[in-house]
Formats: structure tokens, C-alpha cells, sequence
């Protein structure tokens, strides 16, 4: 079992940090207890106060995983991070001052290297200049986030439009080839009933066929028209 003293020393930004030392609170029987307590007794008791979940908090800042974050997302000022800003208040052109600022950095970097040739202990105040030149233009990138996150939620909801626009269009189509295909096939079927139907039309019935001796001209073949042909012929 942990040492709950060892609190402190846990290592909670790491990529997989140590489970907190009052996880051993999390017991079934006081799980059951908790429910039968009230939450102001639970909250006065050593073990059960570590099942109480604590209330969301509404303003200023949590930790979390061993860092501090707004509870409003916003984008916090460089002064609030305690870092100088190198460009000036007000409307200003973004990119001129990045493109500035990146000028910025190769001279700073050309110095630092002089310094490290020359004086190598005043190194660190050139990394510190480095360093606010860096983190004043990821400030200005940071800024252009919300206009980003609009503009990519625009072209997604344009997507899905034209994804199910291209759907209905092929939909369609397959509707209008299945109309004109169930057409066809009432055409077709019409004409067979037609077909069908015919001799009883005429009047040739297999009944009459046998009762008067004569076929339904219709039914005659080529051949057979020939054979009837031949024979009036050898009569005469």
C-alpha cells in the first residue's frame, strides 16, 4: 500500500502517471457506506471525503495532470505569461510582424552564436531574447485559432453538403432508370396480353378448328402454306 505522504512527490505530468494515493479509499464497503452517508458527514469523514466528487469549478483555473488550465478557454495575454511583447498594441499586420520577428530570430541566433565564440557565459540572456521572440509570434499564430476552427467547421458542414447532394443527384438517376425500366417492362407486358388475347379476337377458337376443319391462318407455318399449295395444285 503507498505511502499517501508520497503525494507530493508523484510525477503527475508524466506520460503515464502513478494513480493518486487515495485510490485505496475506493473500497466496496465504503462505496456502500457512502451511500447511506449524507454528503456533509461524508465530506467531515477521513475516507469517505476522497469519494466525494468536488464541485466543477466555475472561474479562474484547475490542475490537471500536474498543469493549470483557464476554465474559460481563452488565449492568455503575453503579460499574463509574464513575457515582454516585442510588437505593438493595437490593429496591427499580423504577417508583417511574423515575417519580422523570423528576421528577428536569425540575428538573434547569429549573435548567440558570436556570444558562444566569445563570452559563452552570457549565453543564457540570448536564449532568453530567443525565446520571447519565439513565443511572441506563436502568440500571433494562436490568435488566427478561432478564425481556423470557424473556417474548418465551415468546410466540413460543405463537405457533408456536398456529399449528400452527390447522393441525392445518383439516387435520382437510379429512380428515373427504374421508372423508365418498369415502363419497358408494362410495354412488353402489354403487348404479350395483346398477342394472347388475338385469336380469341378473330374468332378461331380450337373448338371451331375442330368443328369446321380450318386452322387459324396465324398458326400457319411457311411450310405449311407450301404442303396446302402443292396439293391444290396436284388437284387441278
Amino acid at each position: 500500500m503507498p505511502d499517501q505522504s508520497q503525494s507530493a512527490g508523484q510525477q503527475l505530468d508524466a506520460s503515464y502517471p502513478a494513480p493518486p494515493d487515495y485510490y485505496v479509499q475506493f473500497t466496496d464497503t465504503n462505496v456502500a457506506r457512502l451511500a447511506s452517508t449524507d454528503t456533509d458527514a461524508a465530506l467531515d469523514d477521513s475516507e469517505l471525503k476522497f469519494l466525494v466528487p468536488p464541485a466543477p469549478p466555475l472561474s479562474g483555473s484547475y490542475s490537471g495532470f500536474g498543469r493549470l488550465w483557464q476554465v474559460q478557454d481563452r488565449l492568455p495575454t503575453l503579460a499574463e505569461q509574464n513575457i515582454p511583447q516585442l510588437y505593438s498594441e493595437g490593429p496591427i499586420d499580423r504577417i508583417t510582424e511574423l515575417k519580422r520577428l523570423n528576421h528577428s530570430i536569425l540575428f538573434e541566433f547569429l549573435d548567440l552564436v558570436d556570444v558562444l565564440i566569445k563570452d559563452p557565459s552570457q549565453f543564457s540572456a540570448r536564449t532568453e531574447r530567443i525565446r520571447d521572440i519565439l513565443v511572441n509570434a506563436h502568440h500571433l499564430i494562436n490568435e488566427y485559432r478561432s478564425h481556423q476552427a470557424k473556417e474548418t467547421l465551415k468546410l466540413m458542414l460543405q463537405q457533408q453538403i456536398d456529399a449528400k447532394r452527390e447522393s441525392t443527384r445518383i439516387t435520382l438517376e437510379k429512380c428515373k432508370e427504374l421508372q423508365a425500366e418498369v415502363e419497358r417492362l408494362r410495354q412488353e407486358a402489354a403487348a404479350v396480353d395483346i398477342h394472347t388475347s388475338a385469336p380469341e379476337a378473330g374468332g378461331h377458337t380450337q373448338e371451331q378448328e375442330e368443328t369446321t376443319g380450318y386452322a387459324d391462318p396465324s398458326a400457319i407455318s411457311a411450310a405449311g402454306l407450301q404442303t396446302i399449295l402443292e396439293e391444290v395444285l396436284a388437284i387441278h
